[in-house]
């Protein structure tokens, strides 16, 4: 398959997307005690989120999917059954996440900044997919394309900051497809039926 490169309008595309339909999640992180703080969310619309915790070594420590939209939540965490050690608070609203390190140790909790990140831009039509990413923090991307039966095509997408390409696939069968983009941290699936 050739890749297309569309540079300029999915570009376009990907700006226009971001600026006028992202969320903007805000989250605060304030310590209370050695062993406790008080979580905040705000965004300016509401929505369904989910929040999580998870440890240095990517185990789960807490887990919470809204139920319905809202556009704020708090909750006092205590954190005195956590090993000392580094943990990261993700919350994803929408196709936006809000990352925030924080570090446990016995003389208290310290909190870092907030990394904001967003999903990437996937479309399909006349048989040509094109994808959008800003990749801040620079991972080494690949593509991977999968029917029923397993990967039908790989490419090396790169760890260039703006992502932006375009696939032909029209040599591909009639069928249902997923495109996994991937990192050694992350990874973005978006289902397509030829």
């Amino acid at each position: 398959m050739k890749t297309i490169k569309l540079l300029s309008t999915v570009l376009a595309v990907a700006i226009v997307a971001i600026a006028t339909a992202v969320e903007k999640p805000k989250m605060h992180v304030v310590p209370l005690t050695a062993n406790r703080a008080i979580v905040s969310i705000q965004n300016d619309n509401e929505a369904l989120f989910e929040l999580s915790i998870h440890a240095e070594n990517g185990d789960l420590v807490y887990y919470k999917q809204s139920t319905k939209p809202l556009n704020s939540y708090q909750k006092i965490f205590d954190f005195k059954g956590l090993k000392n050690g580094s943990y990261t608070m993700n919350l994803k609203v929408n196709d936006t996440r809000l990352s925030k390190d924080f570090q446990v140790a016995s003389k208290g909790i310290e909190v870092g900044e907030s990394k904001l990140r967003f999903d990437p831009y996937f479309s399909y039509s006349e048989n040509v997919l094109k994808l959008s990413y800003l990749n801040f923090d620079k991972e080494n991307f690949s593509l991977n394309i999968y029917d029923e039966k397993g990967l039908v095509y790989e490419s090396k997408v790169g760890k260039d900051f703006n992502i932006t390409s375009g696939y032909d696939l029209s040599r591909l069968s009639e069928g249902k497809y997923d495109v996994v983009l991937s990192s050694f941290n992350n990874e973005f699936t978006f289902s397509l039926e030829k």
